[in-house]
């Protein structure tokens, strides 16, 4: 008896870091490509200055109704329609970041993500955008108040290596806080994939940033990338009728920010989406039981994952060198 449990159990723990092995193998291998020759990430499609090849990644697959009524003057901004695996941006050469991303996530994604997928942690200029329109790494250091590269994309959402490989494109990239990147944003993230883990149907996930009205927007590096003033997260399920926002100052906090309804997110932002208002939306706001001891435990937890994937993926790439 004791050996059959022993079996299974080495089976299982044999299983289980084969499969991480393998996934951390295609970290590296996508990483490589980032650092040597980024454009191949991208497919054909996703290689156009267009929504075409990802249609599916929007409410009703209709970019337009996703983008249109948003305060973005298209020709003022440079707008730009990114596809990438499992995302689609709105970016903007002006500001050198992007504007709106948008997500669709559902449960069994979520489950069924590679087990054991890492975060490729190398981030790269998008190809394609324009030398005089795009951030580089560079830019974001030695900045005061110190910011982080944070993600409209959050890695976490990722479902393949190279869709792992391609949140961290400068153009899913923008100047955030580093305690609101760390903290509160992060346990954001992480609310919204449990309340996806559990959910029916497909969410729709719209993360975006919103600049300083006077465009007196702070401005780093050599390449003048703007920081945005507040930044956003919208939860839209419409299977089950549900619609929140949470709406935060991109500023140093560790409190999470209440969510908010669409109508009151509009009333603060004046940011509409034409695929809600043509709809009609729900008033659902979910409960927020988050405190600054849930982030502190959240900060805890991720230094301490960070530090044992970091630790394996070098024991992986020495033991295949």
């Amino acid at each position: 008896m004791k050996f059959s449990f022993y079996l299974t159990l080495s089976c299982i723990f044999l299983n289980t870091s084969l499969v991480f092995a393998k996934e951390n193998l295609n970290n590296i291998y996508y990483s490589d490509i980032a650092k040597k020759r980024p454009i191949e990430l991208y497919d054909n499609n996703q290689k156009q200055n267009s929504f075409n090849g990802c249609k599916d990644l929007f409410p009703k697959g209709n970019p337009r109704e996703t983008t249109e009524l948003t305060y973005f003057n298209k020709s003022k901004w440079g707008i730009r329609e990114l596809c990438s695996d499992n995302f689609a941006v709105l970016y903007a050469d002006r500001t050198k970041t992007p504007l709106l991303v948008i997500e669709k996530l559902s449960a069994k994604q979520i489950k069924n993500k590679g087990e054991g997928l890492q975060r490729t942690d190398f981030f790269y200029a998008d190809p394609r955008t324009p030398t005089n329109g795009r951030a580089k790494a560079s830019d974001y250091k030695n900045v005061q108040p110190s910011v982080d590269r944070g993600h409209l994309a959050p890695a976490g959402n990722a479902i393949s290596a190279r869709g792992m490989a391609q949140t961290f494109a400068l153009s899913n990239i923008f100047p955030q806080d580093s305690d609101n990147n760390r903290g509160p944003w992060r346990k954001i993230e992480a609310d919204v994939r449990k309340y996806i883990s559990r959910s029916e149907g497909d969410t729709y996930i719209l993360s975006g940033l919103i600049f300083d009205k006077q465009e007196n927007s702070v401005k780093i590096g050599k390449n003048k990338v703007w920081k945005p003033s507040r930044i956003f997260k919208l939860v839209y399920n419409p299977s089950e009728d549900k619609i929140w926002v949470y709406l935060m100052k991109n500023e140093s906090t560790n409190n999470v920010s209440t969510p908010i309804s669409y109508k009151d997110f509009v009333d603060e932002t004046g940011v509409k989406f034409a695929f809600i208002e043509n709809n009609g939306s729900s008033n659902y706001i979910p409960n927020n039981s988050s405190n600054e001891e849930n982030v502190l435990i959240e900060n805890i937890k991720s230094k301490l994952i960070e530090f044992l994937q970091n630790f394996i993926q070098t024991l992986i790439i020495k033991i295949f060198q």
